[in-house]
C-alpha cells in the first residue's frame, strides 16, 4: 500500500468534511445468517513512503501510529458528516447522507482508542466527541436506542471508551442510561440472555457479550451502586451473561475450539453450532479482563487468553486473521467490520490483563503487529482507505467498515509496540 503519512508537529481543528444533508439512515442488509443493522491530523511534513520502503520487519510504533493517522486523515475526509454526527456515505447524485449506525459506534470507539494513546496529536477530537453526543441521536435514534439491543450496546461501549480518555462524566452518564434499556429486558427470553431485537426474533452471542462486556466495565467504574440485594449492581449483570454464555448448557463457546459459535436454538436453548464470526470472540476478551479486575479471579483472563489463542489458530491464513465465513469475495459492509472487534480487544488484553506471561504477550503482540504490516504493505489501494482482506489481493472497493475495522489493528499495534 502507498500511504502518504503524517507527521504529528501540528494538528488542525477540522469541521465536517463530509456534510451534505439531509440525512438517512442504512437499513440493515444480510450476511447470510440473519440480518444485521443498520479536523483532521496536519500534515506538518508529509512523504511518499512505497509498498518497499513499508515492508520491513521492524515498525516502530511511530510507524504504526503513523500509519494510523494517516488513515483516519482519509477516513474522516470521505466518511464523517458533523451534522449527522455520523460516519457513512454520499449519494454522488442526490448528495444525501446515509448513516451507518453502529458501525459508527466501532467508528468513534477505534477514534477513542487513538485519543486516549495519542491525545496531543489529536485535539479536535474532544469536540467531534461532544459533535457525536449531540447530533447522532437527532439523525433517528433518540438516546442512542433503536430496535436492536447489540446496537445499543455498541454505542454504550463506545461511550463508556470516550469516558475513558475524557473523564468527562456525561459520556459515562450517556452510556448508563443506554445500558439500562438492555438491562430492562435481560433474561426474559424463554432460554435466558438477551434478545438480539425487540421483535424478538432471537437470542445470538453478540448481544449478550456485549451485554456481559458493559456490565463489568461499568462494574469497574461505577462499583458503589448496588442492586435490592446489595449485590453490586453492574457486576452482578456480568456474571449473569458469563453464565449465559459460558457454563450454563445455553453456552455457545464450543468446548473443543473455544471458539463461539453465533447463537442458541431457540427450541432447545443450546448451542446452534452456526456460523463464527470473529467478533463474536472478540467482543469477550476484554469483558474478561474487567471481570478478573474486579474479582481478582484470573481463571477469566485465563479464558480470555484460550480463546484468543483459538482464534490465532483457525481463523488466520499464515498468520493474516480471516473472516472466514465470507471473505474473500462475500463479505457485505457489515462483516466488513467484525475483525477490528477481535484485534481491538485483543490489544485491551495485552496492555490491561495482569498476569500474562511472557511468551503469551510476544505472541499476541506478534500477532497484531504482524497484522497491522500486512495491511500497510500489502493492501492495494493508494488512497490510504484499508481494505477488506489484510493479505492483500482485495479487489472489493474499501469502505467505512474495511477502513475503520483495519484502523482498529493499526491502533492496537501502536499501542502494543515499545
Amino acid at each position: 500500500m502507498t500511504f502518504i503519512l503524517a507527521s504529528f508537529v501540528a494538528l488542525a481543528s477540522v469541521p465536517s468534511v463530509v456534510d451534505a444533508m439531509p440525512t438517512k439512515m442504512q437499513s440493515r442488509s444480510t450476511i447470510g445468517h440473519k440480518p444485521h443493522r443498520t479536523s483532521f491530523l496536519r500534515r506538518a511534513t508529509a512523504s511518499i513512503f512505497s509498498r518497499a520502503a513499508s515492508s520491513s520487519s521492524t515498525f516502530t510504533a511511530v510507524d504504526y501510529q503513523n500509519y494510523a493517522a494517516s488513515s483516519i486523515n482519509a477516513m474522516q475526509k470521505s466518511y464523517y458528516n458533523a451534522t449527522a454526527g455520523l460516519w457513512g456515505s454520499t449519494d454522488s447524485s442526490t448528495k444525501q447522507f446515509t448513516g451507518d449506525w453502529w458501525n459508527s459506534a466501532n467508528t468513534l470507539t477505534m477514534l477513542a482508542n487513538y485519543y486516549g494513546k495519542y491525545p496531543s496529536t489529536a485535539p479536535w477530537m474532544k469536540d467531534m466527541f461532544s459533535t457525536v453526543l449531540v447530533n447522532a441521536p437527532a439523525s433517528g435514534f433518540k438516546g442512542f436506542l433503536n430496535d436492536f439491543y447489540d446496537d445499543e450496546l455498541w454505542w454504550c461501549l463506545a461511550w463508556i471508551e470516550v469516558y475513558d480518555v475524557t473523564q468527562d462524566q456525561k459520556y459515562l452518564d450517556t452510556a448508563v442510561a443506554i445500558y439500562e434499556d438492555a438491562k430492562s429486558v435481560y433474561g426474559q427470553t424463554p432460554c435466558g440472555g438477551l434478545w438480539w431485537d425487540k421483535s424478538h426474533s432471537g437470542v445470538n452471542t453478540v448481544e449478550t457479550s456485549l451485554y456481559l462486556t458493559a456490565s463489568a466495565k461499568l462494574a469497574n467504574r461505577l462499583p458503589d451502586k448496588k442492586d435490592s440485594t446489595g449485590a453490586g449492581y453492574y457486576f452482578a449483570q456480568a456474571l449473569e451473561a458469563y453464565a449465559f454464555l459460558i457454563t450454563n448448557s445455553t453456552t455457545t463457546l464450543d468446548s473443543n475450539t473455544h471458539l463461539f459459535n453465533d447463537g442458541i436454538s431457540m427450541s432447545t436453548c443450546t448451542n446452534n453450532h452456526n456460523t463464527v464470526y470473529t467478533y463474536n470472540q472478540g467482543i469477550i476478551l476484554s469483558g474478561l479482563v474487567e471481570l478478573t479486575w474486579s474479582t481478582k479471579d484470573a481463571s477469566y483472563t485465563t479464558l480470555a487468553t484460550q480463546i484468543a489463542d483459538s482464534v490465532i489458530e483457525n481463523l488466520t491464513s499464515d498468520g493474516i486473521l480471516v473472516e472466514k465465513a465470507c471473505e474473500p469475495g462475500n463479505c457485505d459492509n457489515n462483516a466488513a467490520q467484525f475483525k477490528g472487534v477481535f484485534t481491538r480487544n485483543l490489544a485491551f488484553l495485552v496492555q490491561r490483563a495482569d498476569g500474562l506471561n511472557a511468551d503469551t504477550l510476544t505472541r499476541f503482540k506478534t500477532f497484531l503487529q504482524t497484522n497491522a504490516r500486512s495491511i500497510v504493505n500489502t493492501d492495494d489501494d493508494k488512497d490510504n482507505m484499508l481494505g477488506l482482506v489484510w493479505s492483500g489481493g482485495n479487489s472489493d472497493p474499501e469502505s467505512l467498515e474495511s477502513t475503520s475495522s483495519g484502523l482498529d489493528t493499526l491502533v492496537g499495534a501502536a499501542a502494543v509496540t515499545a
